[in-house]
């Protein structure tokens, strides 16, 4: 190295990583600089770039920038291409050359002559300044077409996770789905929705099981936060909102991952009642924990692992209530489980209810549709009735002066904007079912028909999910005997199971003891208005129900509203 050249650094910067992607501005401002230090007769011995805003004094290249100068500890010039490449704020340009100074760097330019008199610190100034209000400016002119966007009803921040952009024509660039984590979050915001998953923890639990969802860590395990924005997303809604920028809610051009109404739903749910937070202990190891009592004192059972003499650990069912017959009396899990395997085996209807069930749902089918029909005019009406009130309300707000009415007033509005947003959608999409009659019935009747193929995947959400549809209640079970009878979910019930194998029809006057009224007791003869008495004797489940159904007009309406919570979810396994 020459020893009358004086060492010299280069420092570039670009505002972001969009623009050191797309252009070449660093290279650029490393060219000019290298000019200018030929001309000078300087070496330059290292170059840093920053791909950060000018508004920041805390970037990546210029901390390394003075940490080399004072490790050097000799005068070295610092060249940049221009004032608004070393900084684009006042306060922050002469932090930064203070900075250089104390370290031993004397800052040039080929665009500025620094120096210490009035004269250059003054143009020093008016020229940070100006690269001050450019920067402002950009800042403006890019907030203000971005909210423009978003008044228009475009997203215009990072794409919400399960949704990309994609350039479409006449839109630009608009969100799309990201499979498969688009319909990973839409069976997560349904289920919750809809009740089949009861709390967060449930939901989180269903999206580690997920393969393709990207986790928080290295466990396969995700953050509640995660969870928590996904279900208060409205951009899954097909919506847009940015209160910040007075952005209110608003239909957008992008296709929702559900309808507004389910997001609504899910929201109310999550301000609604407190729940108790997801047990930790509930896993896959032990996915009865919790729904099966003990039949001595009818506490849940709990279950751990436990180690015997040899170190090898062995998995346990048993009561921890103290007091109990059963207290800390184990039951062994293959036992338990096995036999409500098998229970569930078995809880399946003859071929035969099938045919008189799917005709019994298919008049349901019909009638709902057709009062799905007539309900249009109904939303019609209604939303008449919320322009009204919302025009009332705007009259109102213009007509006060006292500003917590005024606030009182702009939260009700914001509400019964809310609700017409529904209303239209409701319209707009018409009473059409996301699937035919016989897709949704024969999915139904699948888990119907076996529900134990269900539970045999090994899967903690869907074996919940059978205990929550099979069974109306929790189940005991005993130390000696074994599983007790359970208390079975409607659709069961009425379709047979094991629990209808030999039935009989009641006598008119009922199981309760019969008393025989002396004739002496009345004045004259009292006629009976009961039917003659049924006769005793077994009969066919298919019989028995045929007889009950033409009895009750209203059963097929009963049981299409309880498969109508099996229909509308999804069983991949099946």
């Amino acid at each position: 190295m020459n020893e009358d050249k004086q060492t010299a650094v280069i420092y570039a910067r670009v505002s972001s990583a969009a623009q050191l992607a797309k252009g070449d501005g660093l290279a650029s401002q490393e060219t000019r600089c290298r000019e200018h230090a030929k001309y000078r007769n300087y070496d330059v011995i290292e170059v840093f770039h920053d791909n950060m805003s000018g508004g920041a004094a805390d970037r990546p290249a210029m901390t390394a920038l003075l940490k080399f100068l004072r490790k050097r500890k000799s005068d070295t010039v610092v060249l940049i291409d221009d004032i608004n490449r070393f900084s684009r704020s006042i306060q922050v340009h002469w932090q930064l050359r203070a900075l250089l100074a104390e370290a031993g760097g004397k800052l040039e330019s080929p665009s500025l002559e620094f120096g210490d008199d009035s004269d250059s610190v003054l143009v020093e100034n008016l020229l940070a300044s100006v690269s001050q209000h450019q920067r402002q400016k950009n800042g403006e002119q890019t907030k203000n077409r971005m909210r423009a966007r978003a008044m228009s009803g475009y997203w215009v921040f990072h794409a919400p996770l399960g949704m990309k952009y994609e350039k479409t024509p006449g839109h630009g660039k608009l969100l799309v789905r990201d499979e498969p984590i688009a319909s990973y979050i839409q069976e997560a915001l349904e289920g919750f929705a809809s009740g089949r998953y009861e709390t967060q923890g449930e939901v989180k639990r269903y999206l580690e099981s997920c393969p393709a969802f990207p986790k928080d860590f290295a466990d396969g395990t995700i953050r509640f936060e995660r969870v928590a924005r996904i279900l208060d997303r409205v951009h899954y809604a097909g919506y847009i909102e940015i209160p910040e920028w007075d952005v209110t809610l608003r239909k957008g051009h992008h296709e929702g991952l559900v309808s507004l109404e389910v997001w609504e739903a899910a929201q109310d749910r999550i301000k609604g009642a407190a729940r108790a937070p997801a047990r930790k202990d509930i896993n896959a190891d032990f996915p009865l924990r919790g729904f099966v009592c003990c039949n001595d004192c009818g506490n849940p059972l709990t279950a751990n692992w436990s180690k015997s003499k040899t170190g090898k650990k062995h998995p346990y069912y048993l009561c921890f209530t103290k007091g109990c017959e059963s207290h800390r009396k184990s039951i062994r899990r293959d036992v338990l489980e096995d036999e409500f395997a098998a229970f569930l085996q078995e809880l399946q209807p003859s071929e035969g209810l099938f045919a008189l069930t799917k005709a019994m749902f298919k008049s349901a089918w019909d009638q709902r549709m057709v009062q799905a029909q007539a309900g249009i005019a109904t939303i019609k009406r209604d939303v008449a009735k919320l322009d009204k009130q919302i025009e009332g309300l705007l009259d109102r707000i213009v007509e006060t002066s006292t500003p917590s009415v005024v606030t009182a007033y702009e939260k009700r509005l914001a509400k019964l904007e809310r609700e017409k947003l529904i209303f239209q959608e409701k319209l707009t999409n018409g009473p059409k079912p996301t699937k035919s009659f016989d897709e949704l019935f024969e999915l139904a009747c699948q888990f119907l028909a076996s529900p134990c193929k269900l539970w045999k995947t090994g899967q903690l959400t869907l074996q919940r999910t059978v205990l929550k549809l099979a069974f109306a209640e929790r189940i005991s079970y005993c130390r000696k005997t074994g599983l007790r009878t359970p208390d079975l979910a409607l659709p069961f019930k009425a379709l047979g199971g094991t629990q209808m194998q030999q039935c009989v029809m009641a006598e008119a006057q009922g199981f309760e003891p019969w008393e025989d009224f002396h004739p002496r007791r009345f004045s004259r003869p009292v006629h009976s208005t009961t039917l003659p008495s049924l006769r005793w004797g077994p009969l066919k489940r298919s019989e028995l129900i045929r007889k009950v159904a033409f009895a009750q007009g209203n059963f097929a309406d009963h049981l299409a509203t309880t498969l109508s919570l099996i229909v509308i979810r999804r069983y991949d396994c099946i």
